[in-house]
């Protein structure tokens, strides 16, 4: 974007070049061979080539009303390049000098990292005073971000690095009094990109004075840059401003950043000279940067590309709470902005790690809905929290009771829910376990305490289920959720079939529960009849979905493929790229893995993750799923290398965010270490599987899906590790809790069944191997087909045990029985 000159009085313009060079200036440039650029500078301006002292001049930087910016080489003591300011000739009145030497001082005071360094001072033959600078090559912030096509949250971590710095300046008694980018060049350090704040030409001290001259604005000239002035700076007389006039800046710089565009129109914002200038800083609020951006038309699309986004998720990411923090920056009444730019910094911070902006609503809702966010397993219990406040309507709509003991309950609820339950956890550490005891503890109290006001208890516990669930805790969301169900059952002798029970059910892998759930809710709906057809895929396709992944827990892939087509193809107000069809595409594609269609499913997730990453994010707890989905597939394709960069991601991920211990990290580690099995790196593996087994234990029961099949998996390692009888006892407990727990005709026993032969096989067990064996490939006929990558898996395994046991015949008959190419 193109900036408008700085008006400095005598100044107009130049400073903005300070130590700026996007240019190559590699080839030095000879004596006499380019000569200032400008035409105005006289015969006695000293040409590159020419020495000031111990720096030879190479090339010109650039020219302001009072000075000249050089290239210099210092040629003494150390061998550097160095950026030297120098008056004109003709420029050293009184005033030019002392705001010369304000703008030296200033930089001296400074010793910061993002600020451009003073090395040395002096005077030249002539009898010009001159000062010598760090020199940084680099480019305005804006230009950088954009030719990088940096991401908002690499934008927000450089924008930080700035607020550290004017916060730097800002203690060291020294207002800058023009931010904007030109004065933020971004180098390169050790491929780091790193901030610099240059041009302190109208810098303003605070305490003691910087010369004898204090540097006020004379003539009703302005001293800075319009469009980054705070309404108080665009004052003619406007010694009275103080460190937040940078801040109004900084917001003004972080807005740009966001939007690629200013809070308002330099082209309108300069008809009508400087009497309208100040009117539009002074009264007239910039619109939200979503708003602004919306206005832009075409131009959007490029600016959202330029931060890596659709515009639609630009838009979104903004709407949300992002452009809260440049409004405050920028309120019209100084008291009203941040203190600080570190404070500016802090609450950037807050909104990276998901906690209540300083920038946001103080309101009780907002705060409560920002705490459970910034633990991102609660995010499915954010809606049961926040409908505390208008549950008094629910409780009298649905139940049909008087508004006064509506709302008496109504309030019941919330109070419990914000001071007892979530006043604990504001207090609880995540990482340390007092969350999940915080929880624990309500749910112990409710009964007790709700003992005559089973209305409230029910809806408490309901809550409470939900918070459980996003907590990983499943099997204590379930027993919240039954005992919403027996309370409603008491109450009224009916229960209404509850979403948030059988997703209980499904976790707890209780799939025929969930299941017989999911059919009753579309039964009462009216569109389904005694045998369950047909599903009205149309307006209910988060349930059919969630039917289909149940299907698809079960075993029942084909069932789950025709579901989820249905419910994909009817569900017509999900728009192509709509987070839930992407995710629900991802279940597809799972079922189309269960029944070996490799090749089909790996096309699906190609697809989607690269759009779930633009749409949700990366770190999103549905894209992580998609990308563990797709590891897995990887994994079985024997595509170790792309499967271990994506669940080693996907797994520091999900512990950064959760912690080691929940349920979904553990699912992570869990596959993990399935694939360092078969990469033989055993130790590694065993850990894993080990904290993953007691965790999973603790969590889920003896018995649940997940924890069998650790065991397993555990199982198969001990026996690559030829730890043969504890192998066996590994997978005989596997293969009989699966038969318990999913029924014996299930592919996950059928999977036990052969890892068991393979062992028996390993021992000289022909007879229990070829048992276990004719099983697993008759069952796995059966239930996946012939040509499923595991029935082939079965049968070579089968082949191999007879030309080992020395029964070619039989070897041969099931080798006929392989499917052809």
């Amino acid at each position: 974007m193109n900036q408008k000159n700085s008006i400095f009085g005598a100044e107009p313009e130049g400073l903005r070049q300070l130590i700026r060079s996007g240019m190559d200036i590699e080839e030095e440039a000879n004596a006499g061979d380019n000569p200032p650029a400008g035409g105005c500078v006289s015969g006695l301006m000293e040409r590159p080539g020419t020495r000031i002292g111990c720096y030879k001049l190479l090339k010109v930087l650039g020219e302001g009303g009072m000075g000249m910016v050089y290239l210099a080489e210092q040629e003494q003591l150390i061998r550097r390049r160095v950026a030297l300011k120098i008056i004109k000739p003709g420029m050293d009145s009184k005033r030019v000098l002392a705001r010369f030497e304000a703008e030296r001082q200033a930089l001296a005071l400074l010793e910061h990292p993002n600020i451009a360094q003073v090395h040395d001072a002096g005077t030249a033959e002539s009898g010009r005073p001159y000062f010598v600078m760090e020199y940084v090559k680099g480019t305005p912030i804006t230009e950088f971000c954009d030719r990088h096509t940096l991401s908002i949250e690499e934008r927000l971590s450089l924008f930080q690095q700035v607020c550290q710095a004017v916060h730097h300046a800002h203690q060291k008694g020294i207002i800058h009094r023009d931010i904007k980018p030109s004065n933020i060049l971004i180098s390169s350090e050790n491929d780091q990109a790193i901030p610099k704040i240059i041009d302190f030409g109208v810098a303003k001290a605070l305490i003691l004075p910087l010369t004898e001259r204090t540097l006020i604005t004379e003539d009703s000239q302005l001293l800075g840059t319009p469009e980054y002035m705070s309404p108080e700076q665009i004052e003619s007389a406007n010694e009275d401003i103080d460190t937040r006039s940078d801040i109004y800046s900084l917001g003004v710089l972080l807005y740009e950043l966001l939007t690629g565009v200013l809070p308002f129109d330099s082209d309108t914002l300069r008809t009508g000279g400087i009497e309208n200038i100040r009117k539009v800083i002074r009264e007239t609020d910039p619109k939200t940067p979503s708003t602004r951006l919306t206005k832009l038309g075409e131009k959007a699309e490029a600016i959202a590309q330029n931060r890596r986004m659709e515009i639609q998720t630009l838009k979104k990411h903004l709407r949300k709470e992002l452009e809260w923090i440049p409004l405050k920056a920028m309120r019209k009444e100084r008291s009203q902005r941040y203190r600080s730019a570190s404070e500016l910094s802090d609450d950037i911070d807050n909104y990276l790690k998901g906690e209540p902006l300083m920038a946001g609503p103080p309101t009780t809702r907002y705060r409560l809905k920002k705490f459970i966010r910034r633990h991102k397993a609660l995010v499915g219990g954010v809606a049961a929290v926040l409908i505390a406040s208008i549950i008094g309507s629910v409780v009298s709509t649905y139940f049909a009771l008087g508004q006064a003991k509506a709302r008496s309950e109504a309030e019941a609820v919330s109070n419990f829910l914000q001071n007892d339950l979530l006043g604990g956890l504001s207090r609880a550490s995540w990482e340390g376990g007092r969350f999940h005891d915080v929880l624990k503890d309500a749910a112990a109290m409710v009964g007790s305490r709700f003992e005559d006001q089973p209305l409230v208890e029910m809806h408490i516990r309901r809550s409470l289920g939900t918070l459980f669930s996003g907590a990983g805790e499943y099997k204590l969301a379930l027993e919240q959720m039954e005992r919403v169900k027996q309370i409603q059952l008491e109450i009224s002798g009916r229960y209404y079939p509850s979403n948030n029970l059988a997703l209980s059910y499904n976790r707890m892998g209780q799939y025929r529960e969930a299941e017989s759930l999911y059919l009753k809710r579309y039964k009462q709906a009216g569109r389904l009849d005694a045998q369950g057809i047909p599903i009205p895929h149309d307006k209910y396709p988060f349930g059919c979905c969630n039917l289909a992944g149940i299907y698809i827990n079960q075993g029942r892939y084909k069932d789950a493929e025709q579901l989820l087509k249905k419910a994909l193809a009817g569900a017509q107000y999900w728009k192509p790229d709509d987070e839930w069809r992407l995710y629900y595409t991802g279940t597809l594609a799972r079922a189309y893995t269960g029944q070996g269609r490799y090749k089909e499913a790996e096309q699906l997730y190609e697809t989607i993750l690269k759009k779930m990453y633009k749409v949700s994010g990366e770190d999103d707890n549905e894209t992580l799923n998609i990308k563990d989905g797709f590891a897995k597939l990887r994994l079985l394709q024997g595509n170790y290398d792309q499967a271990e960069e994506m669940l080693v991601e996907t797994m520091e991920t999900r512990k950064r965010r959760w912690g080691s211990q929940h349920t979904r990290t553990l699912v992570s580690m869990n596959n993990l270490a399935v694939l360092r099995t078969r990469q033989e790196r055993y130790d590694d593996a065993n850990a894993m599987f080990v904290e993953v087994l007691k965790a999973r234990q603790q969590k889920l029961g003896e018995n649940h899906p997940s924890t069998l099949g650790t065991i397993h998996c555990l199982g198969v390692l001990r026996r690559e590790q030829q730890s043969y009888e504890e192998a066996e006892n590994l997978l005989r407990q596997a293969l009989e809790g699966r038969k318990f727990k999913l029924g014996k005709n299930h592919p996950a026993c059928f999977g036990s069944m052969h890892e068991l032969a393979i062992l028996y096989k390993e021992q000289t067990r022909y007879e229990e191997a070829e048992k276990y064996l004719l099983e697993a490939v008759e069952g796995r006929r059966l239930k996946l087909g012939d040509t499923h990558p595991h029935t082939i898996e079965s049968l070579n395994n089968l082949i191999a045990l007879y030309e080992a046991w020395n029964k070619p015949e039989k070897a041969n008959q099931w080798r006929a029985k392989l499917p052809g190419p």
